[in-house]
């Protein structure tokens, strides 16, 4: 707890900037750039987005743990928290189609838009946004919607299938590739949804991509060889080691880490 009190203030005064930044307006959905590695791509114009209010769900939740265990006030952070779930369940959760949309446009007729992107199924899935059933129908929606590529030899040996990041078209960078990281994040949500079989299939594909199909054998890259616009690109992106860390550590192995408590 020394070192909670010590960071106390960096976390408050953070969590204050998202606020001031991303939700001007106070309806607990947030606005997001920069903090997703896609993010080079993707403008939301103080949209409500799922990625970024899940962030902030979860912070916000440690937060108030973290506030009783120093002896701070942790009501504001436990009711920011709970708005955030309420309103991300009431405006960007599609009930009728089991996902959570990819963001609200602020302006104009405040469309809400449905083709969801890996990022807004395993992030809130990830920060613990929804419920059970949710959790697993969202995962559904990846199996219909985004597109699946087979990982095989040329002898025609298939070792299952890795995941486009989205299925928007046109093509632009960080916003329709092939990526390694996204494919463990998402593994890991199948985890975490209780779809074990389809997590260890996306795992089992995605090493042998990476690591003994592609061209740098052992190796945890970004970008895929299947990725059509840049293939093996980035080479020793680290994304990719940290998350795979988890989906092997928290899904595989079912070994979930909880220092705080």
């Amino acid at each position: 707890t020394a070192y909670m009190r010590e960071m106390w203030p960096v976390i408050e005064a953070h969590l204050a900037w998202e606020k001031r930044n991303y939700d001007p307006d106070g309806d607990h959905l947030y606005d997001a750039y920069c903090c997703i590695w896609a993010s080079d791509a993707l403008y939301y114009n103080g949209g409500a987005v799922t990625h970024s209010s899940a962030y902030n769900y979860r912070g916000n939740l440690l937060a108030a743990r973290i506030a009783e265990l120093i002896g701070k006030d942790a009501t504001p952070y436990r009711r920011e928290a709970e708005a955030i779930r309420e309103a991300m369940n009431r405006r960007l959760w599609l009930d009728d189609k089991g996902h959570w949309a990819e963001y609200q446009d602020l302006m104009g007729l405040k469309r809400v838009h449905e083709s969801a992107a890996l990022w807004s199924v395993y992030t809130p899935i990830d920060c613990g946004v929804g419920t059970p059933e949710q959790c697993w129908r969202a995962t559904r929606y990846v199996d219909r919607e985004i597109p699946h590529i087979p990982v095989a030899t040329e002898q025609g040996a298939c070792y299952g299938y890795t995941l486009a990041t989205s299925n928007w078209l046109p093509y632009s960078w960080s916003i329709n590739n092939v990526a390694a990281d996204e494919t463990m994040h998402m593994a890991l949500a199948f985890f975490q949804a209780g779809r074990n079989e389809e997590g260890f299939r996306l795992i089992k594909a995605n090493i042998m991509d990476q690591a003994y199909l592609g061209g740098s054998p052992g190796n945890f890259g970004q970008i895929s060889y299947y990725d059509r616009a840049r293939g093996e690109l980035y080479r020793d992106f680290s994304d990719n080691c940290g998350i795979s860390s988890r989906a092997f550590i928290e899904g595989l192995y079912g070994i979930r880490p909880d220092a705080l408590n």
